[in-house]
């Protein structure tokens, strides 16, 4: 095992993770639910349910182990570090199966979050790797996210932010999932916003995110003010009714509540 995840990691996982990818495509569709419960981003009751799962399981034990070192409170760099040495003997031992591939996404994540000096180009590139390498999986389409967050406020890259854009279009074609999907085009089309570089791309994929429901809806009351905002601009009114009035039915307590029934009763038809 290398002492030096990160050094491993940018420069050795390459191989590793291409070997992996063929296998990783023979997952059927929503084999990535199962998947998905594995990941945790705060220290919770769930982990200790992870935990009561493990039973008779050394490698879902050690998986529920480090993420609770992981995210121990408050959050300090030794506790990261116990948690990245877990996360690696997992991930070499089998970076095909579930913990395994889960495990490549936080050693990644520790870089990218947990360290007092983070590695965000180590990070940038192991994320990407993953996608690659673990196609149409949870956290192969969970790293592409966070790959595109990278790449989108990438203050340092030589590119325009519209040709990283285009760049990361491409690759987010690829998705399958559609918490990722929306996820991918909600970030893209607020990028279309903030940087004031087109309202009819942001628009586009803005709609796509506002048609893919979420299981939480009240985390998209923005998406919903965002897409009835323009479909106005661009003339679709039956849209932006329809999108202020899912904003209705789930901000309760919203101080924005009036101002939005007032504008329904505009748009309306006399």
């Amino acid at each position: 095992m290398y002492p030096v995840f990160s050094f491993r990691f940018a420069t050795g996982i390459v191989a590793v993770l291409a070997a992996a990818a063929f296998q990783g495509s023979l997952w059927g569709a929503g084999d990535w639910e199962e998947e998905a419960l594995l990941l945790y981003n705060s220290g919770s009751p769930e982990i200790n349910d992870l935990r009561a799962r493990s039973t008779g399981n050394e490698r879902l034990k050690l998986y529920a182990r480090a993420l609770g070192q992981l995210h121990v409170q408050p959050m300090r760099e030794e506790n990261a570090l116990l948690a990245k040495e877990t996360f690696e003997i997992l991930f070499e031992s089998n970076p095909n199966d579930q913990v395994g591939i889960a495990s490549a996404y936080y050693l990644t994540r520790i870089n990218h979050k947990h360290l007092d000096e983070p590695d965000l180009e180590v990070a940038r590139s192991a994320y990407r790797y993953i996608f690659e390498s673990y196609p149409s999986r949870f956290f192969g389409e969970l790293a592409f996210l966070k790959y595109l967050l990278i790449e989108l406020h990438n203050e340092e890259s030589t590119q325009s932010v519209s040709n990283r854009i285009a760049s990361l279009e491409m690759l987010g074609d690829q998705l399958t999932i559609p918490d990722m999907i929306r996820g991918y085009h909600r970030a893209v089309g607020d990028a279309y916003l903030g940087y004031e570089l087109s309202k009819k791309k942001a628009y586009e994929h803005l709609k796509v995110a506002y048609k893919i429901r979420s299981s939480v809806p009240e985390t998209q009351v923005e998406l919903m003010l965002s897409v009835a905002e323009l479909a106005e601009f661009f003339g679709e009114i039956d849209v932006a009714i329809a999108a202020l009035q899912d904003f209705l039915n789930v901000a309760n307590g919203d101080d924005r509540r009036g101002e939005v029934a007032l504008r329904i009763e505009a748009l309306n038809p006399k």
